[in-house]
Formats: structure tokens, C-alpha cells, sequence
């Protein structure tokens, strides 16, 4: 008699037992699902193929719970590699569905095992490789031929030349895109650009304003200039003004209209606000200004106590209507010394500067080396025009030495943030690169490392059925392929 060869995951069985049949399930069940119809009987909706089986008849010569013991080895609950020698070119994919009970437990044990292979298909043990070359439109093209019976996936490996924006394949049953041709030599990118730098008392494109936006309560009732003590200041009020407009803060205001408005920004600056005498009291306030004259965001520094050196800080935003409302605020005391961020010791040190950022909806400021942001979806579109700074006194208070001794404004920079341009850059694939799709896991591999986020929406990784299916590649305009090659595993029904 001679005994069937068999292998599982390269091992051949037939050397541990003798195998007398093997029964490969010609056809796998086939389900059609269909509905009736009225006029003409049924309507065919689709048609699926399950799993087919593989029924192996063998014998145990001998030592048959050892054997039993060696083969629960080898078919494992894993997924089998089955090899059959009369189909040398292919290989079933199965898993162990059954061990029948040995007629015998002594010798010549008649045992039965069974195999379940899931896909109903045989694969090829060996890939088909189809090279692609260049036809007289100049696009790379090969034909696919599947001798197979069932519509498999295709793998393509293409080396460049130059270097690639996007990847194309294209056959007659659809397409998958990788990169994006249209921005094949560039990428839009964010940059900043300073809007307003002013040093060392240079305020010259500053105006005199007449109504300070943050707060209308906020009066102008003299004029305001700057100067270059202390390295530069802004804030600088005549001796003797008056509270003529009867606000509850009057001073002076000055206003930066910004070259173009901007929805992102960043404010950099530094501060002075320093008591010479404890019954001082002031405010300071720098504010930001959409295009509709509405208050976006800005700091606030005010003393009103007479009793004490005490002063605060207070960090604004607004509602996108006008209004204006403090969403921190921090108690400090005003004197010359280092903890006053504000005072004359920190501006020696270099320590007296702040900053604000607006990014959308969020807001960040700073204190003290501390970062706070807060939000406010109401601002997240608006775009800033101009920028105000008032200072001053309040009402039933004089302005001569009852005023804060030090007010000001120094070293003022306002720069638009997160604006968008178009950068030039290497593309998305250098020349030499080595692109590898795989068809089976809907993937592309750049250099040996997976490219998440280069396919494109809608890509199709076809499958070519039997028979011949043409193939192109498309690239940039500007660049070559050195080699392409698709490869395919033919299966078996």
C-alpha cells in the first residue's frame, strides 16, 4: 500500500504515522441569499463561499498515546500550514477541527483527524512577480495574470528615482493614492510676524486716544508722551491734570493701530508700577481691540488702597459683545524690592517683563514666572486691531503726589502668530526611496517603516480576480521610477 505524504508547518506527519487517505472537500458550501419575487420567483441578492475540509485517515503503528502526545504538539490551536504531495504548489491554512478516538490504544490504531480550512481556498506555496515597465505614454504598466481561481490581493514594491509627492495605482476595477499630488513641492506652514517693536521709549506710532475701549470709565483728560529714562518708558503725564471729565479713572490713553488685524497673537512687554509713598494710589492698563472696537483681552494693574501698600493685578478677558471681566487677579505689594516684578530692582535685574498669548479661544498670561491661561469661546474668531494703554488716577484723588510714582509701558512688542504660508520642502518620498504597498493589510511602508497618514481617503486596495489585470503607477510630474514590481499569491478553490 502506499501511504499519503502530508505536512504541517513543515513537518512531515507521514514520518510519524501512516497515512492511508486524504480527503480534500472538493468545492467549500457555497450560501446564496436571494428574496422572493413576485413575477419571477426569487431576486439574487449575493453569494458567499464558507470553509471546505480535510479529512486525514491514518494508522499508529505502535506507542499509540505517545504518538497522540507528539502530533497535540505539532497541531497546535494555532493557524496549520498543510502541505499535500500531490498539490506541490500549494498550501491550505487550516486549523485541527477534530482527533477521532484510536480503535486502539495497543497498535495498528485506525485514527481519524479532521482540518478546517476557514478561507475554503488553497494558497500558492510561491509569489507570481510581474515587472512594470514604462509603455509609450510613459506611465509604468504591467499585466497581472492570475491562474488562480479566486480574486487575490497584490503586493507592489517601487524603488524611485527621484523623488515623489504621492504614489498612484490604477487598474480598471479602481485605485489607491498615497502622499497628495497637490502639495507634491510644499507643505503650508505656520509662521510669526512682528506687527509693532517698540524700544527704548520709541513709541512715535503710537496715538493719543479718546476713549479706551476696555472701559469707558477710563477717561482721557490730558495728554500722555514717552521717554528714555529707565531704558524707555511710556506713561509719561504732565504734573496737575484734573479729573474735568468726571470718570472714575482719569489719566490718558495712547493706541497702536495694528498694521493688519490678526485672530492670533503674542504680546511681549515690560512693566513699572512702584509706590513712593504707601497712600498712592493708580491704575495701569494695557488692552487689546478687535476691528469692532471690543475689548479682547488685556492686563490690569490698580492700587486703591491708602491704608497699605497693596496693589493688584488683574488678568481681563472679553465676551466678544464689548465687555470686560477679570478672570485672575493677584494682590503684590508695589514697593522698589525684587518681589515687586514691577519695581525698579526687578527692572535692573532684567525681571520686569510680561507677556500675553492669544490662540483662538485660549488666552495665556504671565506672572511672576507662572503661566495662567483661560478661555472664552466668544473670542476665538475675533481678530485684533489696535492696542490701548491708559494710566491715571481715580476719582476724588489728585494727580500730583497722591498719583502712583511709577506707571509705565516699556519695551512693547505685538507679534502675529500662526500665520499661514507655503513652504517649500522635500517631498514626502526622496529619490532612492523604496515604497512597499500591501495589498492584505491596506498599507503603504516607506523605507521599511509603516506610513500611517499617506493614504488618501477612498483608496482601494483591489484585489485582481482570474485572468489578466493591467496596472499603472502614477508619480509626481517631476519624478521617475528606477523599478517597480507587483506580486501576487494565487489561491485554489
Amino acid at each position: 500500500m502506499v501511504f499519503k505524504k502530508l505536512k504541517c508547518n513543515g513537518i512531515a506527519i507521514d514520518e510519524i504515522i501512516n497515512i492511508s487517505k486524504i480527503a480534500v472537500q472538493p468545492v467549500a458550501d457555497i450560501t446564496i441569499q436571494s428574496e422572493e419575487n413576485v413575477e419571477d420567483g426569487k431576486e439574487f441578492l449575493s453569494q458567499t463561499r464558507g470553509s471546505k475540509m480535510i479529512q486525514v485517515e491514518a494508522v499508529i503503528k505502535e506507542q499509540v498515546f505517545s504518538t497522540i502526545d507528539r502530533l497535540n504538539k505539532i497541531f497546535t490551536d494555532e493557524e496549520l500550514v498543510l502541505e499535500l504531495a500531490d498539490q506541490p504548489d500549494r498550501e491550505y491554512r487550516a486549523r485541527l477541527s477534530k482527533i477521532g478516538t484510536p480503535s486502539s490504544f495497543v497498535r495498528n490504531a485506525d485514527i481519524v483527524f479532521e482540518f478546517e480550512v476557514l478561507s475554503g481556498s488553497a494558497q500558492a506555496k510561491h509569489g507570481k512577480r510581474f515587472p512594470f515597465v514604462r509603455n509609450e505614454q510613459g506611465i509604468m504598466e504591467t499585466t497581472i495574470v492570475n491562474n488562480g481561481s479566486k480574486a487575490v490581493h497584490v503586493n507592489y514594491e517601487v524603488e524611485l528615482a527621484k523623488e515623489s509627492g504621492y504614489l498612484g495605482i490604477a487598474n480598471q476595477y479602481g485605485a489607491a493614492q498615497f502622499g497628495k499630488p497637490e502639495e507634491v513641492d510644499g507643505v503650508v506652514a505656520e509662521k510669526s510676524v512682528i506687527l509693532s517693536s517698540n524700544k527704548a521709549g520709541n513709541f512715535t506710532n503710537w496715538a493719543d486716544g479718546t476713549v479706551f475701549y476696555e472701559s469707558t470709565s477710563k477717561k482721557s483728560v490730558t495728554n500722555m508722551s514717552a521717554d528714555k529714562v529707565d531704558g524707555g518708558r511710556l506713561g509719561v503725564l504732565p504734573s496737575g491734570f484734573t479729573n474735568s471729565a468726571n470718570g472714575a479713572q482719569f489719566g490718558a490713553i495712547k493706541e497702536l493701530t495694528l498694521s493688519e488685524t490678526a485672530q492670533n497673537w503674542y504680546i511681549w512687554a515690560r512693566a513699572c508700577f512702584e509706590t513712593g509713598l504707601i497712600n498712592q494710589t493708580g491704575a495701569w492698563c494695557l488692552a487689546v481691540v478687535d476691528d469692532q472696537n471690543h475689548f479682547i483681552a488685556g492686563m490690569a494693574i490698580e492700587k486703591t488702597n491708602t491704608t497699605a501698600n497693596i496693589a493688584t493685578v488683574h488678568f481681563l478677558i472679553g465676551d466678544g459683545a464689548g465687555g470686560s471681566r477679570p478672570v485672575k487677579s493677584i494682590n503684590f505689594a508695589p514697593h522698589a524690592g525684587l518681589s515687586n516684578p514691577y519695581g525698579s530692582e526687578a527692572r535692573k535685574k532684567n525681571r520686569n517683563m510680561f507677556d500675553m498669548k492669544k490662540e483662538g479661544e485660549k488666552v495665556t498670561f504671565f506672572w511672576y514666572g507662572s503661566y495662567f491661561p483661560f478661555y472664552e469661546p466668544k473670542i476665538k474668531n475675533v481678530v485684533a486691531k489696535k492696542v490701548q494703554f491708559f494710566t491715571g488716577q481715580y476719582k476724588g484723588r489728585t494727580a500730583g503726589n497722591q498719583l502712583v510714582s511709577v506707571h509705565y509701558l516699556n519695551d512693547f512688542s505685538f507679534t502675529k502668530i500662526k500665520v499661514p504660508y507655503w513652504r517649500d520642502i522635500p517631498n514626502r518620498y526622496p529619490a532612492g526611496s523604496f515604497l512597499r504597498v500591501v495589498g492584505q493589510e491596506g498599507r503603504i511602508y516607506v523605507n521599511g517603516q509603516p506610513a500611517l497618514d499617506d493614504e488618501i481617503l477612498g483608496s482601494q486596495y483591489i484585489k485582481v480576480p482570474p485572468g489578466e489585470t493591467k496596472v499603472q503607477l502614477l508619480v509626481s510630474s517631476f519624478s521617475a521610477i528606477k523599478s517597480a514590481t507587483a506580486e501576487i499569491k494565487e489561491e485554489f478553490s
